[in-house]
């Protein structure tokens, strides 16, 4: 089964339903499920490119990134090849960042376009896995040791007025949003990858569709329409 480090994360979710995890593996395209709307993943590239090319010219990172420190060269990466293998599983997923310091070691971020609170609430947990799943596909690779992993927030705007932001951010050609950039640290964990893969494993071969969760919405949904359909 292929699973991105994203999807695994939502194992630590403390709503994680396996009724609906097996289903979703095993049947595709169901009514209620919604695809990520494309917007943040189109800001995000464009965040991506934005500090590429600044380091391309200045060999360093902007000074709104310092806190993940020196860095001697951002890693390509192959989507193709960003994979690790194993047993029956396949993790997949792509980093934002990934970056080589002078002493060898490798650092991984991920951009996120949110507001930042300094917790995240329940997604955090997710967070986590998703960039602990990019570190150990990276040293399965041979990109190792990974020493650091980091959630780069940029936030829009919210406290400023709108007639301060017209003011500053209008141009003939239309109009800017700037973004306010707050760096977390995920603390590095890839043995729970392991046992989330492990689990997501196990519920995934089951032959039998596994009990859901009291209270799980998508559960209910289901569960409606196969009541429609008798």
């Amino acid at each position: 089964m292929r699973i991105s480090a994203k999807d695994l994360g939502w194992l630590k979710e403390s709503s994680f339903c396996p009724r609906c995890f097996w289903i979703e593996r095993h049947a595709k395209g169901l009514p209620y499920q919604m695809g990520f709307p494309g917007i943040f993943s189109s800001i995000d590239t464009y965040t991506k490119h934005i500090v590429e090319k600044y380091f391309e010219r200045n060999g360093e990172l902007p000074a709104w990134l310092e806190e993940i420190g020196e860095v001697r060269r951002i890693v390509s990466i192959k989507p193709s090849e960003f994979k690790v293998v194993k047993g029956d599983m396949m993790l997949t997923g792509i980093p934002d960042l990934l970056f080589q310091r002078p002493d060898d070691s490798f650092v991984i971020a991920d951009y996120k376009t949110a507001k930042y609170t300094g917790s995240q609430g329940e997604f955090m947990p997710i967070y986590q896995i998703q960039l602990n799943g990019y570190a150990y596909i990276s040293e399965a690779m041979g990109n190792k040791p990974v020493k650091d992993l980091f959630l780069i927030y940029f936030e829009p705007p919210y406290k400023e007025r709108f007639d301060e932001l017209s003011s500053k951010h209008t141009t003939d050609g239309g109009f800017e949003m700037p973004f306010l950039p707050k760096i977390h640290k995920i603390k590095k964990d890839t043995a729970e990858v392991e046992k989330l893969l492990e689990k997501a494993e196990k519920i995934y071969s089951s032959v039998k569709i596994p009990d859901g969760v009291d209270g799980c919405k998508d559960c209910s949904r289901l569960d409606g329409l196969i009541e429609l359909v008798k």
